[in-house]
């Protein structure tokens, strides 16, 4: 009896083991996508990907190497909805949101003192989906003064959504066990 009770214990944790090395994986690809827009888009560039949680309700640190540890922290798992933020914001309307100005915009009410206090002035979001439309986040690019989007970031924001995009969906293709 004890071997066969064994046995589900075993597969349960090499399923664990699979999904925490799969998490890694993701992670370690995430960041580098990151890293990449952040160097295509200058030096006054930070960038992060947000993930939707399981229930499709909230978005969940994914990746934002350059970003404070304690910014991060604090905007892990908000919801979405509209006056979230920008990416909160994108989320929900599932379409770009570029802030231009933080300090100046009504959809960060809730968020502008953190963002200002960790300098941040300008972020411009947009949301992550799968070819057939599934919200899978959202990717956003900070900027430490107010600005807009030129048409190279423009096309850089797409390019990295889109590969975001393609990494999450390997990964959640891949067997659990």
């Amino acid at each position: 009896m004890l071997m066969q009770e064994a046995e589900p214990v075993a597969t349960a944790a090499k399923r664990d083991a699979l999904a925490h090395a799969t998490d890694d994986a993701l992670r370690r690809v995430l960041n580098g996508l990151v890293r990449a827009a952040e160097q295509d888009c200058g030096d006054d560039t930070l960038a992060s990907v947000l993930l939707l949680d399981a229930e499709g309700r909230c978005l969940l640190h994914g990746a934002a190497p350059s970003l404070p540890a304690a910014y991060n922290a604090a905007i892990h798992g908000i919801e979405i909805g509209p006056n979230v933020g920008s990416c909160g914001t994108a989320a929900y309307a599932r379409h770009p949101i570029y802030v231009t100005d933080i300090a100046a915009d009504p959809r960060w009410d809730n968020f502008r003192e953190l963002a200002l206090a960790h300098g941040l002035r300008a972020c411009w979001s947009t949301p992550i989906e799968t070819l057939s439309g599934k919200l899978l986040g959202t990717f956003a690019i900070y900027h430490r003064t107010p600005r807009s989007p030129t048409r190279d970031e423009l096309d850089a924001i797409a390019r990295v959504s889109a590969a975001v995009a393609h990494a999450i969906e390997r990964c959640q293709a891949r067997p659990a066990a």
